[in-house]
């Protein structure tokens, strides 16, 4: 959860529209592309910085283990 909060809302509004009644395929690829143009001008701006990979997967490693953990302890 790096994003910063405007950036999450704005990630769940497009997500959360593109699964509601009446979205097209198109509706929701038309999404998902405005999604990826915005991060990539955000990039190239320098208003966000990119992650490397390495650092994503150990991170969702490590909340996996978590989740795992904390249904163990339940």
């Amino acid at each position: 959860m790096r994003l910063p909060d405007a950036e999450r809302a704005a990630l769940a509004s497009v997500l959360k529209d593109s699964v509601g009644e009446g979205s097209s395929l198109e509706e929701i690829e038309a999404a998902w592309v405005a999604e990826a143009e915005r991060r990539r001008d955000d990039l190239r701006a320098g208003r966000t910085n990119a992650v490397p990979w390495q650092d994503v997967r150990r991170e969702i490693f490590e909340m996996v283990e978590r989740a795992r953990e904390q249904r163990a302890t339940v």
